[in-house]
């Protein structure tokens, strides 16, 4: 499993798109902590609560980005067909899959971390020099551990599903396709919309909390477990070519 990790993170590494897409997220980051915070002390945009938001809106971008790394990744073995070599080299599929979702959670988890330690110093100086606070004295472990856990979970569905699609092209197609679908359809399904992906994504960030984020949490982890046994019993053990 080690060696799996390992071979899937030399892979990233000599990629150049790793890097661009690594550093247009840090750069995101930078300028919605100074930027979106320009506008503090303004009407409906004072309190702590509120002016937490972008930090959160931080989170969900840094949760995509993994989502769509993951799924990139793994479609995109099969697409340039180097999945043959990675099953030759080790046999038991399943392991790979586990290999992968295991890389993309630690991933996800260091990206969630750096993205919050250059977010929270940023934020807090511009809030501060207003003479405002971002309230974190109770709130810094609920937001840390709220975008490290979403950001590890996207990262592990998004291998999931270009492990079910196995087409790059497909992947993103169904990524920003269902974000789409559950902001159009989501008040047609009533309480069910809560329970979507993105939806207990935005609830383990608390962007909204329809429910307990903890509950979002076990969902979401669920809901990944369940897609990734579908995806190792029906798509993983077909030939490659």
């Amino acid at each position: 499993m080690i060696a799996l990790v390992h071979s899937e993170l030399l892979k990233l590494r000599t990629l150049r798109s790793t890097a661009w897409a690594a550093a247009a997220l840090l750069v995101i980051t930078a300028l919605v902590s100074g930027l979106a915070l320009g506008d503090a002390g303004a009407k409906d945009f004072s309190t702590p609560q509120q002016l937490r938001e972008p930090l959160l809106g931080i989170g969900y971008t840094a949760a995509f980005f993994l989502a769509v790394l993951g799924a990139s990744a793994a479609a995109g073995e099969y697409r340039h067909r180097t999945i043959s070599q990675r099953f030759l080299a080790s046999p038991g599929r399943r392991r790979v899959l586990l290999g992968k979702l295991a890389t993309y959670a630690g991933i996800g988890l260091v990206t969630a971390l750096v993205v919050t330690a250059l977010a929270l110093p940023l934020a807090h100086a511009v809030v501060s020099s207003k003479d405002l606070t971002l309230g974190l004295d109770d709130a810094w472990l609920r937001l840390t551990g709220g975008i490290a856990i979403a950001t590890m979970l996207a990262g592990m569905l998004g291998v999931v599903v270009g492990s079910l699609t196995r087409n790059p092209t497909t992947a993103m197609v169904a990524i920003f396709g269902a974000w789409m679908a559950e902001k159009i359809g989501g008040g047609v399904l009533g309480d069910i919309a809560q329970y979507l992906p993105y939806a207990l994504i935005e609830n383990v960030l608390g962007l909204n909390t329809p429910m307990a984020w903890g509950y979002a949490a076990l969902a979401l982890a669920g809901l990944t477990a369940g897609l990734a046994v579908v995806a190792q019993r029906t798509v993983v053990p077909r030939d490659v070519t």
